[in-house]
């Protein structure tokens, strides 16, 4: 019967083949699905190292930018790290992601997003829905006119940190 750790190697050598592959179309999301796997979508993020840890944050943020905007992202799981995220924007290069994360984040109580889930929604909840509504609007289009390329972006930081996710 294959352990835990037999699971981890058997993913970190599916990272290693993805990154080694010549054609770059697919690194990016194929990767992130392989880091979803290993740190259980979030739920074990200390499985990651550093480096896997910043560009599975970046992803997150990518997906539920694209997938509903910013409120969606503070009201789901990938809200746990919404402070975390901003750090991790800068670390590849997309201060424009990390500026309107960091607006974002300015709503909560001193600027800072509760870890747990249900602590942020409620503290969602607590504030005038029309400001709130009005600045995550504001936010998403600021986001999808100023985007960073964040594809592009996570590429370079996984090619120029290859051997972290080997």
């Amino acid at each position: 019967m294959a352990t835990y750790e037999d699971a981890l190697d058997i993913v970190t050598l599916h990272a290693s083949e993805i990154i080694a592959r010549s054609d770059t179309d697919q690194i990016v999301s194929d990767l992130y699905i392989v880091m979803s796997e290993k740190c259980e979508s979030g739920s074990l993020l200390n499985n990651l190292n550093g480096i896997e840890r910043i560009f599975y944050l970046c992803c997150n943020f990518d997906e539920a930018m694209k997938n509903g905007g910013i409120g969606e992202f503070y009201r789901q799981d990938s809200g746990n790290f919404a402070n975390e995220t901003v750090e991790a924007l800068l670390e590849i290069g997309a201060k424009n992601s990390a500026l309107i994360l960091d607006k974002g984040n300015g709503v909560f109580k001193e600027g800072v997003v509760p870890e747990d889930k249900l602590a942020r929604i409620e503290e969602l909840d607590s504030l005038d829905i029309n400001d709130i509504s009005w600045l995550f609007d504001e936010l998403d289009r600021e986001f999808s006119l100023h985007q960073d390329n964040l594809n592009e972006l996570n590429l370079r930081y996984v090619l120029a940190n290859k051997e972290a996710f080997m």
